[in-house]
């Protein structure tokens, strides 16, 4: 089994989301749509995935240069249940080794 990395992200009232962990950072695009820079690069090799708090609604994340950002950017993009781009808790998790 593969060590992972997680990052928890919260969102407040106005839509902002806010890293648990003080090593990522969050820049809020619009409601349900984060710019999130990890501490190191994602390796080719290393998987990422990312998942809201339940499991209804819907949750993108794109690694580094596929999304046209650095190596260590991550482009998040949550849906409500409503099928709608909206403001949605989620975590990161990357695997190592």
């Amino acid at each position: 089994m593969s060590p992972e990395l997680r990052w928890t992200f919260a969102i407040d009232d106005d839509g902002s989301a806010h890293a648990a962990d003080d090593r990522v950072s969050v820049e809020t695009v619009a409601p349900g749509e984060y710019l999130v820079t990890l501490p190191a690069p994602i390796a080719a090799t290393a998987g990422i995935g990312a998942w809201i708090r339940d499991d209804a609604g819907f949750l993108a994340a794109t690694p580094g240069d596929d999304a046209g950002n650095k190596p260590n950017v991550v482009r998040v993009l949550t849906l409500t249940r409503e099928n709608g781009f909206g403001p949605r808790p989620f975590t990161l998790c990357m695997m190592v080794g």
